[in-house]
């Protein structure tokens, strides 16, 4: 500690005055003491220490009980001037300080805006009083369900009926009732429509019902109201309301928006934490509201209160609020107030002439629904705002109907089918008036010239109730169990597949992954954009340090973990951190400099400013250092004479130099201790996780912040305990870029130890710096953001004390002043740090989530665009984007950022100007990078707007970076021409980085890249071709956003799919999402597996159910041409219906939950590559058209015409009737759609085998059966009724069913065989290796390791003990084993044996010794052409292990 007489001002020295304008004085309350008298009279005379900090901290409101308070009485009135002590040095205190100065600098919004005309909200905190008021509030229950018991039916049936194709059959249902017009019943239509409907109702029950659990969950926590007496009771969030005082306790969420009343904290502030609301990880600090003196020192007494606040209205603004509130208490008559925008105590209206003070309110008292509360015990606070009127409820957009893409391409279809439908009845109804006139009329027994109900007389009538007899008749056109079968297969496929796949397990918290929305199913295999949250998303919050560099030298190693080795303390940390900084260490530490080298804060000045820490002999003899000895000579501390220790080697300058850094790390700080609730070492707790995560590795290594005093710090130098005296802390802000300390050494020396930003702290270097120490920080600096780091640099610099005293004077009367007071301090804060000596670099580790960097890389390669958007500050997002291989190079990312100040310093729009000409720049930068990547000359570039030509660059290039903050995504996005550059520029990235975004940012970033894409989609087209292209377009790319926090939830809804992340930050986040997963990997497989299979299968569910109906509908229609369009059917209503719900239902069924394009799923993570469906075919309105309905109607065409020509008059068993020929007709339809979904299926089990042949097969007992059971039930059939005897016993029947089949099952079989052979989609080729050497062999090292990262690939122990997971192809984990658990089905991942799995045959998952991991592996030779090598084409086709080549003829590299 420095000597009184250090610490004293020089005698005769004048004394600090500081003069606030009179207006200003009077304004806050502070009486202006006379200036000194020169002969000495009372007024100058200096007051105590005491005195100045009692005084100081009743000015910023840290006191909880009035100076001088004495029982039963209040003291008298005094001034109080606030430049009386010097600037608070201790963290809490300064916070404090400075929450109470930014209150009073805003009291002028305060007290103006909330005038008359505003709308206000009065909140009084004596509960009777709020009653009595009778002001309504609304409750603080948050509902994210979308149904209730009474809302349920009316919502459910207006979304059913919204689709074209419910509508649809809602029309056929009602007019099947009209016997004239109708060929069938209208029992079948109405009751397949109720069980369409009532399935899809079970489903949309099923996923709310799970929304009203989450909601639950988060209503009925638990909260503790504050009741008038001081006690505490729980209560649920849903029972707080507008005028409570709540009391929140660490750890817990504030269940409504609350004004800070009370802190248990000595310093009274609190921490909260803001992560759920902006996704900062740094605690903010809050203040209680300033209570002018009263006391405040228990919750009884918090009640005591007399508190009325008026407040703004509800609103969505999260960083101001605007209010104030009046205090009543006549003890106020005689209280000196504390200095604030509070004028002397006046006389309340209405309260019996108590005295009364109204206190400005502001953001910084305020504390909001969803924030943490943190290392303050606990708080109480009046609740203002409730549910859906809290802030992030305010930011939070309606929950949004979602659709899935499917469901609007039916739309489309369903339309153009029935436009076909409208034009097949229209032909018939005319073409049916037509031959009545021409020829019906002719054949007398037809009767046609009577006129008679169903044979109009009138034109128009007969063809428009025969255009409704067809209408019904060809109905079959659209069928209906398509929808009861989709509604089936997505819920399968969300809440068996997805929600119990341990692939998607999180190991420690056991949480599955969760399908909330099972609608949206397909998207998730056709997502183009994700945009991700980074904050609890990407990284887990786990700060740790990695590497630093001093002089210009780096030591340590990204793979030691300091963490990881907690016995390790002192040198032997500081040795496995790196050998040469524990050799310098320990040498210096035996030296006879030691004590001094500690007790002066640091190394002398001239080693300070040496260049190197490795100086030659003659350097370091002028540097005096070169005969650094130990003191007991030539041995070191406790050792023997002789011996010599290994740190004997290292380096003097090294050493002090370490000494310089390290005191930095441990006083440049803003952190506090904390008592371990678990013992052991005190916990460091500070807004800052760099300063905790560099502090504790600090300790680790023997140099410990041991303790914090009121003005003074204590460190543990490696045993050596010293304390500092802290005399100026300049604070870290996001202008000045680094934080700075000025202390006083044991010694006497006056040293400052400043930390920042590189392009902050760099120019505070002294200007003489050698330019071969700058070029290695340098370089240091750009080695630690290439892997990741967050980096700072260190620099220190001596003051001697004249120059400190004249600066200090300054220093305080600007800290002091009310006038400009931070541009003051800044402009103080800036001279004294300039001429730092440069010191080091520190590189800490933002830790991110297991597997995150594998998961973006390989979503990159599935060619899916990756956005990080965060609420974080810029250099911390792009460390993490370069961490997580999102950025490839930091110094190459294009930065836009614009200042905000620029309209107030150069007038409105020139914040605007500079962020339209950086875009413009940018857009030039990238042509040039197309240019030089490709040595394309892009014609007229310069004469065309840089916009323009970037936006005709091919979509697949992306090579630029882009990082943005929000402040100018901000101006960006208020003119419509910016946020278009905006949009190509980063169309065009492979990276994009948003920093320091708000909630509705977000949303809007989302909403602008689906302008964009819509834009370019549209290109010149007019009218309804660019309608189409635009509806093309919203079916094709998805957009994906995933958070795990409240401020990422109008991100969730907005984007096509939400994924939520299941983190610590609440249930916000999970309550909006469509998806929930534990960590950001479970990305992957819930995306190029589940994704993939879903895309695949339901794209193929919807072409095979257009396709058999389209098939039976077209015979119907064919046989029309041959009775005279009378409507007639082909066969009988209930055969009709049975062709549906039971004879062509199951195969697609079992098809749509079991089929695969590969056998291991996990291939589809191994070549990421298959997910990109930009080049797909498979559901287009071209390939439905085609397979869907032009197949059904060549196919409808074979199972009528052959057996109609076919029909015979000879034999015994002859087939000449209607009846008949429907029967034969019927029969050869069944096995056509049969044997197509047999053809198609990639992945046969033995439950689709049985099931595909038992539906063919059981329509030979149906036709047996069914006319025995009319008979039965007393009903004759003639169309029934012993025709099926006849047509069994009829050779004809069985060889014209057989020619039906080899022309339909052979025209497919030979389309798909060419399609194979000359044009395999990638799928094919796949499945071809995979069935000739598996597809999870002969991986690559960097293959293998992603994979694993990703937990794709699992380590299988030795002993093979583990049972198999018949999921994926690999061997279940041991804590899943433990569990007791069964696996999940195996309809989902195939019927392998589990003797199969186990033997490791299961697809070439490599066990021990397999030499699956061997990366020069030959590929086979190609095989023989023909047939025979159709099978073995592995290589004919492509060389697999380098491209592949995709339908649409590109080629890219598949990893091996």
């Amino acid at each position: 500690m420095a000597s009184p007489a250090q610490n004293s001002r020089p005698a005769g020295a004048p004394g600090l005055r500081v003069e606030i304008p009179e207006e200003e004085a009077l304004q806050f309350g502070v009486q202006q003491e006379p200036p000194p008298s020169e002969n000495g009279s009372s007024t100058s005379r200096r007051k105590s220490p005491g005195t100045i900090i009692r005084e100081a901290a009743s000015w910023i409101g840290l006191s909880r009980t009035p100076r001088q308070q004495s029982a039963g009485s209040l003291p008298a009135a005094a001034a109080v001037r606030p430049g009386s002590g010097r600037m608070s040095v201790n963290p809490l205190a300064r916070a404090a300080a400075d929450a109470k100065y930014a209150t009073t600098v805003d009291r002028g919004d305060s007290g103006k805006e909330l005038g008359a005309g505003e709308r206000t909200r009065i909140i009084y905190s004596d509960r009777r009083r709020q009653v009595a008021a009778g002001h309504e509030f609304i409750s603080n229950k948050v509902v994210t369900s979308k149904y209730n018991i009474v809302t349920f039916l009316p919502i459910f049936l207006f979304e059913m009926f919204s689709r074209v194709a419910y509508l649809y059959f809602l029309l056929q249902a009602g007019l099947s009732w009209w016997s004239v017009i109708s060929p069938f019943s209208g029992y079948g239509s109405t009751a397949a429509l109720v069980f369409v409907l009532a399935v899809a109702a079970v489903k949309a029950i099923w996923e709310d019902v799970k929304r009203h659990h989450e909601d639950n969950r988060m209503n009925t926590s638990i909260t503790h109201r504050v009741e008038p007496d001081g006690s505490v009771v729980d209560i649920a969030w849903t029972e707080v309301r507008v005028g409570d005082v709540i009391q929140v306790r660490d750890e817990q969420l504030f269940p409504a928006d609350l004004m800070c009343l009370y802190s248990e904290l000595p310093e009274n502030v609190c921490y909260i934490k803001t992560t759920n609301l902006d996704g900062e990880t740094n605690l903010k600090i809050k203040k209680p509201l300033d209570l002018k003196g009263l006391p405040a020192n228990s919750l009884k007494e918090v009640m005591g209160l007399q508190l009325t606040l008026t407040a703004e209205e509800a609103n969505k603004n999260l960083s101001k609020f605007k209010g104030k509130v009046q205090i009543v208490d006549e003890r106020l008559r005689d209280m000196p107030l504390s200095p604030g925008p509070a004028g002397p105590a006046q006389q309340a209206d209405g309260l019996g002439g108590l005295a009364s003070v109204d206190i400005p309110v502001t953001m910084n008292e305020m504390l909001l629904r969803g924030c943490m509360l943190k290392n303050s015990k606990a708080i109480a606070g009046l609740v203002v705002y409730t549910g859906k009127e809290t802030r992030i409820q305010m930011n939070a957009a309606k929950t949004p109907l979602k659709v899935g893409s499917f469901d609007r391409f039916m739309n489309l279809q369903i339309a153009l089918v029935i436009a076909m439908q409208l034009g097949m009845c229209l032909f018939c109804a005319i073409a049916n008036y037509i031959w009545i006139q021409q020829e019906g009329k002719k054949h007398y027994y037809l009767a046609l010239t009577d006129y008679v109900e169903g044979n109009w007389s009138n034109a128009g009538a007969q063809i428009g109730l025969t255009f409704l007899t067809f209408w019904i008749l060809l109905s079959y056109l659209v069928p209906i169990s398509l929808f009861v079968t989709l509604e089936i297969v997505k819920f399968w496929q969300g809440f068996i597949f997805i929600n119990f796949d341990r692939d998607m397990r999180d190991a420690k918290s056991r949480e599955w992954a969760r399908c909330r929305n099972s609608n949206l199913n397909e998207d998730l295999g056709k997502v183009e954009y994700i945009f991700s949250d980074k904050t609890g998303t990407l990284t887990s919050n786990e700060m740790q340090l990695r590497q630093i560099a001093v002089k210009g030298v780096a030591y340590g190693s990204t793979e030691v973990r300091l963490e990881e080795n907690p016995d390790r303390c002192g040198l032997a940390a500081l040795r496995l951190f790196d050998t040469r900084a524990y050799k310098a260490a320990g040498k210096v530490q035996h030296s006879a400099s030691w004590s001094g080298l500690v007790t002066a804060g640091g190394s002398t000045p001239a080693v300070m400013a040496h260049p190197t820490s490795y100086p030659n002999l003659d350097s370091a003899g002028s540097l005096g250092i070169a005969d650094d000895a130990p003191p007991s000579g030539g041995a070191g501390s406790g050792g023997t004479p002789g011996h010599r220790h290994d740190w004997e080697e290292g380096s003097t300058a090294l050493g002090h130099h370490l000494v310089d850094f390290w005191t930095n790390i441990c006083l440049c700080h803003s952190l506090i201790l904390e008592d371990n609730p678990e013992g052991g070492q005190k916990l460091y707790q500070g807004p800052s996780p760099d300063e905790v995560a560099l502090v504790d590795a600090a300790r680790q290594m023997g140099f410990e912040f041991k303790e914090r005093l009121q003005s003074s710090v204590v460190l543990d130098m490696l045993g050596q305990v010293v304390t500092y005296e802290v005399l100026n802390v300049m604070e870290y802000s996001s202008d000045r870029g680094c934080m700075s300390v000025v202390v006083r050494a044991p010694d006497g020396t006056i040293r400052l130890y400043c930390k920042g930003s590189d392009t902050k702290v760099l120019k505070k270097i002294r200007a003489d710096t050698p330019a071969e120490l700058l070029d290695n920080t340098n370089a240091n600096l750009h080695y630690f953001a290439k892997q990741g780091l967050r980096t700072l640099v260190v620099g220190t610099k001596i003051i001697d004390d004249a120059t400190y005293q004249s600066w200090d004077r300054r220093y305080q009367e600007a800290a002091a002043s009310f006038l400009d007071r931070d541009e003051k301090l800044d402009a103080l804060g800036r001279e004294i740090e300039d001429g730092l000596e440069l010191i080091g670099v520190t590189a800490i580790e933002d830790k991110l989530q297991d597997g995150v960097p594998a998961a973006i890389q390989t979503l990159l390669d599935a060619s899916i665009r990756v956005w990080m958007i965060t609420g974080d500050k810029q250099e911390t997002a792009v460390n993490i984007a370069v961490s997580c291989r999102l950025v490839a190079n930091p110094d190459d990312v294009m930065i836009l950022n614009v200042d905000e100040k620029a309209d107030l310093e150069r007038g409105t729009g020139a914040a605007a100007g500079d962020a339209d000409a950086k875009l413009d720049a940018f857009l030039r930068h990238v042509i040039k990078m197309y240019e030089a990547d490709t040595g394309a000359e892009l014609g007229g570039s310069k004469q065309r707007a840089p916009v323009d030509v970037v936006a005709t660059l091919p979509a697949e290039w992306q090579r630029a970076e882009l990082a943005v903050d929000g402040p100018t995504l901000g101006v960006v996005l208020q003119d419509k021409a910016m946020t278009h550059k905006l949009a190509v520029l980063a169309a065009h990235c492979s990276g994009v980085v948003v920093s320091r975004s708000s909630p509705s940012q977000k949303a809007a970033i989302v909403k602008t890249m689906k302008r964009y894409e819509q834009w370019k989609a549209a290109g010149s087209r007019r009218g309804l071709r660019r309608w189409y292209a635009m509806h093309k377009r919203r079916l094709q790319g998805k957009m994906l956003s995933i958070g795990d926090g409240a401020n990422d939830v109008a991100m969730l809804q907005t984007a096509d799919v939400g994924v939520g992340i299941m983190g610590k930050e609440g249930r916000q986040a999970v309550n909006n999402s469509d998806y929930a997963i534990a960590q950001f990997r479970f990305l992957v497989p819930l995306l190029l597996v589940h994704g993939n299979l879903s895309y695949y299968r339901l794209a193929r569910l919807i072409k095979y159910s257009f396709y058999k109906n389209i098939t039976f509908a077209f015979v119907l229609f064919y046989y029309q041409f041959y009775n005279g369009f009378s409507g007639q059917a082909l066969v009988d209503s209930i055969t009709a219906a049975v062709f549906n719900v039971v004879f062509t239902s199951l195969p697609i069924l079992l098809f749509s939950i079991l089929d695969r394009p590969v056998k291991n799923l996990r291939a589809l993570v191994r070549y990421p590559q298959l997910y990109d469906k930009r080049a797909s075919h498979s559901l287009t309105t071209l390939s439905f058209w085609k397979t869907g309905v032009l197949l059904g109607v060549v196919h409808g065409a074979v199972c009528f015409f052959v057996p109609y020509y076919s029909l015979a008059t000879s034999g015994v068993h002859n087939v000449t009737d209607v009846y008949s020929l429907g029967k034969i007709a019927f029969v050869a339809l069944l096995g056509t759609v049969t044997l197509e979904v047999a053809l198609v299926a990639r992945y046969w089990t033995w439950l689709f085998g049985v099931f595909t042949v038992l539906s063919y097969a059981l329509v030979y007992p149906y036709l047996v059966i069914f006319p025995l059971a009319e008979l039965g039930v007393g009903f004759y059939d003639p169309s029934n009724i012993g025709v099926s005897d006849e047509v069994l016993a009829s050779a004809t029947f069985w060889f014209v069913i057989l020619v039906c089949y080899i022309f339909t099952f052979g025209m497919r079989f030979a389309e798909r065989t060419a399609n194979w052979a000359f044009k395999p989609q990638d799928s094919f080729i796949l499945s071809e290796k995979e069935r000739k050497d598996g597809l999870m062999k002969d991986m690559s090292g960097p293959t293998r390791k992603r994979l694993t990262e990703l937990g794709t690939v699992r380590q299988r122990s030795s002993s093979r003990s583990g049972a198999a997971d018949p999921e994926r192809g690999a061997e279940l984990r041991e804590d899943e084993l433990s569990s007791g658990e069964v696996p999940p089905l195996r309809a989902q991942y195939g019927s392998t044996s589990m003797q199969h799995w186990q033997s490791g045959e299961a697809d070439g998952l490599e066990g021990p010794g397999s030499g699956g991991s061997n990366f020069g592996g030959e590929l086979p030779p190609l095989p023989p052409r023909g047939w025979e090598g159709l099978a073995a084409r592995q290589t004919s086709v492509v060389r697999f292990a380098s491209h592949a080549r995709s339908a649409s003829g590109t080629q890219y590299p598949l990893q091996r």
